[in-house]
């Protein structure tokens, strides 16, 4: 059971519409503010680095290259930032969680999905080649060995850039909406509470019985006798990714280093010779010295006229959001029902649900069933205590490569291009530290972490 609950966690959103822009724009308050941030490290003549996609992975990614002096382009395809994987998603920053899906387990979960008998793991494109091809290298990463690898990959990913967000939060002066009091994970069955516990290691992380966890966290009491325990993660944070990716753009701005391109639709990357030296858009060139893909799902597309296609795949999530109407009705800590395979937080006076994970190709309907799945959920556990008749639901699609860690570092082929993408479900925990260490790399700086990317023929991977 602890192997399913690798197969479906956080989601993704959909695309937003808007106004076309491209603005460097400058806040004299906000860069006073930050003066010692955007210190100038680097001669002003440095070609700028295009980044493309605004979501958190590439606005982290942005912040640190700043950090160090470097000019930025920010291109992205939507009216502005977050407007896909970091819109809607659960929040949690899972470190405590932080485990490869691909593990021994998985394989059962894999094969009762195919037959339609595993709930929250669901398959609706079967006939889709790239699925069969990223399955097969899913299956190779499923041995106790890759699984412990990967996980141990994971783990120091996420550590490491949940240690950057309280100084992230202070250098840019950001409102303390991230909260940092730790994370649970709830278990509805005994065999499965017992499996779990027996095996748990690491530190941070503390077993708790229901009575226990009813006393830190009154408002899981309409559980009832279903709760049978559950575990305690110390390293755990939440807050509203799209919400801080938004504010640390408006942040960023403020520096005359910051190009922003949004409603910019990438058509290509213009080479010469093993260097890349613009971004085509539907609105013409953007001419850079070098180039950071952030672009999630859409990566493999993007590259494939380079001569690579990174094995990336859409895993689809829905998310559920409502308003609080008793603050007291609702949990204070993130959680995750390990026995249910739901993540649930509260931030900003509203409630997140999220749940599946469906291999549906690029498909970002929103079926109605998959709304109900949540609003009982809801209704079961937390009553009156938000308002039904309000709920917002999303749908989105996660980016996540065969063995779990993320894709970093630059393309063999060409010396100034680099992947950051492939983050799964842990795109909001890790962040803060692919950013940092792309930027470490990029600068020719001693690696924070190393042996921590998803491995490639064509990647010099960090």
């Amino acid at each position: 059971m602890a192997d399913r609950s690798r197969l479906c966690r956080t989601l993704l959103t959909p695309r937003q519409p808007g106004q076309r822009e491209c603005l460097s724009h400058h806040i004299t308050s906000v860069a006073h503010r930050n003066e010692t941030f955007m210190s100038n490290t680097f001669d002003s003549s440095d070609q700028p680095i295009a980044i493309i996609g605004a979501g958190v992975v590439g606005t982290m990614t942005a912040r640190s290259l700043m950090k160090r002096g470097r000019r930025v382009v920010l291109i992205d395809a939507h009216d502005g930032p977050a407007a896909l994987c970091s819109r809607a998603n659960a929040g949690i920053m899972a470190v405590g969680h932080a485990d490869a899906w691909a593990s021994p387990g998985a394989v059962g979960s894999v094969l009762r999905a195919l037959v339609g008998r595993e709930p929250a793991l669901k398959v609706t494109r079967l006939a889709d080649p790239a699925l069969w091809s990223w399955g097969t290298a899913f299956l190779r990463n499923c041995t106790g060995k890759a699984h412990h690898r990967n996980s141990d990959r994971l783990q120091r990913l996420s550590r490491y850039s949940r240690n950057l967000l309280s100084a992230a939060e202070a250098d840019l002066g950001l409102p303390q909406d991230t909260r940092h009091d730790g994370g649970l994970y709830l278990f509805q069955n005994q065999a499965q509470f017992d499996t779990r516990t027996a095996s748990l290691t690491g530190d941070g992380l503390e077993v708790m019985s229901r009575e226990r966890l009813l006393e830190i966290e009154p408002a899981l009491r309409k559980m009832g006798d279903r709760l049978k325990g559950g575990i305690f993660s110390q390293e755990d944070s939440v807050g509203d990714c799209r919400l801080f990716t938004q504010r640390t753009v408006e942040t960023l701005r403020g520096s005359n280093r910051l190009q922003v391109c949004f409603n910019r639709r990438v058509t290509g990357l213009h080479r010469n010779g093993n260097r890349i030296t613009a971004v085509e858009t539907d609105q013409g060139p953007v001419e850079c010295g070098a180039v950071v893909l952030a672009t999630g799902v859409e990566t493999p597309q993007l590259t494939r006229p380079l001569g690579f296609v990174p094995q990336i795949y859409p895993v689809k999530g829905y998310s559920g959001t409502w308003q609080v109407r008793d603050p007291d009705g609702v949990p204070r800590l993130p959680f995750v029902d390990e026995t249910e395979l739901l993540a649930v937080a509260t931030y900003g006076g509203k409630l997140r649900v999220t749940a599946i994970a469906e291999f549906a190709g690029m498909d970002r309907s929103l079926p109605e069933n998959r709304k109900r799945l949540l609003d009982t959920y809801v209704r079961r556990t937390f009553g009156d205590a938000v308002y039904h008749n309000n709920a917002t639901y999303w749908s989105g699609l996660r980016p996540t490569t065969p063995g779990g860690p993320p894709f970093l570092g630059r393309v063999r082929r060409y010396d100034n291009l680099w992947v950051n993408a492939g983050h799964g479900q842990l795109g909001w925990t890790m962040s803060l530290g692919c950013g940092e260490l792309i930027a470490q790399a990029m600068g020719g700086e001693p690696g924070a972490l190393r042996d921590v990317s998803e491995p490639a023929r064509w990647l010099v991977p960090i």
